[in-house]
């Protein structure tokens, strides 16, 4: 599978999440309202078309996804990591609310998640979103773009993809920032586990949070939302900034390590600068093509809501 099968694979994807909606809109209301049920699937549309390209290019599955094995230290750091780059992921979320709600507490309190058995709940966001998104871009994307020769391009285009699949401003923010980090720490460790554990670890500790809130206070979310203002985000920026000044040094510190302890010393340099400047002169596969580009476009109109704009439009000059 290389960087072309890759973006058709997510132009498919892309028209399968934007008919399903409508589908689910039209005919199906009501599970349309499931949290778990959307959910499941939604990533079944985002897991599928890079399933049938991996198939239909004859690759080892497991091999080119990257499930190698890992050292129990280098999962315990990739905890201690998770855990360091928060700081990080905060600020890109408070700084898309200056714009936009903070779409996972509105949909949440919308689904009343504080009256769902915990478990589901867990089980849908903290395992099987990470498992499936992770093979997609992590797996599947990202190895797809590396083989054009451009390792920062293929990181740049699997954070992009998997900022674009949540189909918000609000997710696609910290999710491109979880995309970058959870491809250095790919890097790093060589298996594809640490980059779900990663993202597990992320959706889970916010899961368990968020479900706390609305267990106390089903309207928690629209009681506080009047008390987010411009002021409140600057200052909450500025407090996780310094945070972020302080815990990425060391984030950067706990993938060196990683790195050492994986016997992969010295990928990270090889990996940013080494590997962009040797490779510059070779022929490579473009990384950017035409269903990029459509499928591109395709999400801005979801995330906008134009696309549904012009859809209702057509369907009332039909009728």
């Amino acid at each position: 599978m290389n960087s072309k099968k890759a973006n058709w694979a997510f132009l498919i994807t892309i028209i399968g999440y934007i008919g399903l909606l409508l589908v689910m809109a039209k005919f199906l209301p009501s599970l349309a309202e499931s949290l778990v049920f959307n959910n499941l699937i939604c990533e079944i549309v985002v897991i599928l078309p890079v399933l049938i390209f991996i198939l239909v290019s004859k690759e080892n599955i497991l091999a080119f996804l990257g499930f190698h094995k890992m050292k129990f230290t280098s999962v315990l750091m990739t905890g201690l990591f998770t855990f360091l780059s928060m700081p990080l992921l905060t600020v890109l979320n408070l700084f898309s609310q200056i714009w936009v709600e903070n779409e996972v507490a509105s949909a949440m309190e919308s689904m009343n998640i504080g009256q769902m058995p915990f478990v589901l709940l867990y089980l849908s966001v903290g395992i099987v979103a990470p498992v499936f998104e992770e093979i997609a871009c992590r797996g599947a994307y990202y190895h797809s773009y590396h083989r054009s020769g451009r390792a920062f391009g293929a990181m740049i285009m699997s954070a992009l993809i998997f900022a674009l699949i949540h189909m918000n401003f609000n997710q696609a923010s910290y999710a491109f920032g979880m995309g970058i980090l959870a491809v250095l720490l790919l890097e790093v460790t060589g298996s594809l586990w640490s980059c779900i554990l990663y993202h597990g670890l992320v959706n889970g500790s916010q899961i368990i949070l968020l479900y706390g809130a609305f267990r106390v206070n089903p309207n928690v979310y629209s009681e506080q939302a009047g008390a987010i203002t411009f002021d409140f985000l600057l200052y909450g920026m500025g407090v996780y900034l310094v945070l972020a000044a302080v815990t990425l040094p060391l984030a950067w510190a706990v993938l060196v390590w990683i790195s050492i302890n994986e016997g992969r010393e010295g990928i990270l340099s090889c990996f940013l600068l080494r590997r962009t400047f040797l490779q510059r002169a070779e022929k490579k596969d473009k990384l950017v093509s035409v269903p990029f580009v459509l499928a591109l476009i395709l999400c801005i109109g979801v995330m906008t809501g134009a696309l549904f704009w012009i859809v209702q439009k057509i369907i009332q000059m039909i009728a």
